[in-house]
């Protein structure tokens, strides 16, 4: 096998090859949107939990916003080559936009069952509308983090 870190052509290669898989991984239309609406599902669950009848079951809302969120990453990986859905926190550059997430959804969630307690669910609806903005931007934060770590010569894992 041959030493390539000393072959001029052969990291110009690498470096064309890794910058063509980085482009790869700008998200398509359809999973920015999907994102939003799985977002708005999950931020809606106070409001459902508070208004809505005892005998409705919440269960249903779970399991197909869980489908859909595995549909999601399932077309992400297939449009892009790459799996990024349980990989993120392995990428340094994606790691503080998922953490900025995991922040966003549980001072949202709190915050959202703090108003509606209070009495205030149009606070509440404006809470849920600016934490969904919130999760989309940091998603596509978390994609550009692992674009840039891969045009720098960072893993594919």
């Amino acid at each position: 096998m041959r030493d390539v870190a000393r072959d001029p052509a052969a990291l110009e290669l690498l470096r064309v090859q890794r910058s063509r898989l980085a482009d790869r991984m700008r998200p398509p239309w359809w999973y920015l949107s999907g994102s939003a609406i799985l977002w708005a599902l999950v931020f809606a669950g106070p409001f459902s939990s508070r208004y809505l009848p005892r005998e409705v079951p919440a269960w249903p809302v779970l399991v197909a916003a869980v489908a859909v969120a595995c549909l999601l990453q399932w077309g992400l990986a297939r449009a892009t080559g790459i799996a990024v859905a349980t990989r993120t926190l392995r990428y340094p550059a994606g790691r503080p936009a998922r953490i900025a997430m995991i922040v966003v959804s549980f001072v949202a969630l709190v915050t959202e069952t703090f108003l509606i307690d209070r009495g205030l669910p149009a606070a509440a609806i404006v809470v849920a509308a600016l934490a969904v903005v919130a999760e989309v931007a940091a998603q596509q934060a978390a994609l550009r983090g692992i674009r840039q770590e891969l045009r720098a010569g960072g893993g594919a894992a």
